[in-house]
């Protein structure tokens, strides 16, 4: 018989019906990193653990199992969701999407539940929201082995604040002069030393970090972004600009 393991935390990414009265869920643990697993939503008990597997709620989960394809046998959710509305509600999506699309599963990547939290925390909280995204994919990036030394070029010399920057893939940070298009080195050097500040520096870590994200997203657009450009559509169509 499988045991169950310890509770632990967790969060949900994903979840869609599966089979009779129960869902399919993809999720981030704090032990085993993205995990599939199933809930059974069904019986007098079934509602209220539906309405507690939501986004953005941090739970408690104990899975048990012996395939890949685990079982939700312990579920609490000691507290409400985060509050996240409006461009900070498809922010949050999109870090969903990011784990959902990048992480293997049940490969967890040391502190990344925790840089997952923080993030979801400063949304929900008053911080500048484009820092926490790029902090958040800086630190993720930086797990996966894709993220060159941010503060050396590609022949390992110290990042110039002066200088200019373009990024080569198997290689890194290619120096391309003071006038040059490209990336600033004092805009690298903010994202490393997790102090975007200008926006300069959050515009072109923004750019740099879509070129970084390419390769491994390959030729599929992230839903999160084709949502949040459709409302922003709507937005400025209902405005009249």
């Amino acid at each position: 018989m499988a045991t169950t393991d310890p509770l632990h935390r967790a969060y949900l990414l994903h979840a869609r019906p599966y089979r009779e009265s129960s869902l399919l869920l993809d999720l981030l643990s704090e032990h085993h990193g993205r995990v599939a697993a199933v809930a059974r939503v069904g019986g007098k008990s079934g509602g209220v653990r539906k309405a507690q597997l939501q986004p953005f709620r941090p739970l408690l989960i104990g899975l048990s199992g012996r395939t890949t394809l685990q079982n939700l046998a312990q579920l609490d959710a000691p507290t409400l969701p985060l509050p996240l509305n409006g461009q900070r509600l498809f922010a949050g999506l999109y870090l969903n999407e990011l784990c959902q699309r990048l992480l293997q599963e049940r490969q967890p990547l040391d502190g990344l539940f925790d840089h997952y939290h923080d993030a979801l925390m400063g949304l929900a909280g008053e911080d500048p929201m484009e820092p926490v995204l790029r902090e958040f994919e800086r630190a993720l990036l930086d797990l996966l082995g894709v993220l060159p030394p941010p503060d050396e070029d590609a022949d390992g010399a110290p990042i110039d604040p002066l200088s200019r920057y373009a990024w080569q893939p198997q290689r890194g940070w290619v120096l391309r002069g003071m006038a040059a298009s490209g990336y600033s080195g004092d805009s690298l050097l903010q994202w490393q030393q997790q102090r975007l500040e200008s926006p300069q520096a959050i515009n072109e870590i923004k750019r740099a970090v879509r070129e970084l994200l390419a390769p491994l997203l390959g030729n599929k657009p992230l839903h999160s972004r084709t949502l949040f450009l459709q409302q922003r559509g709507r937005n400025e169509h209902s405005s009249g600009r």
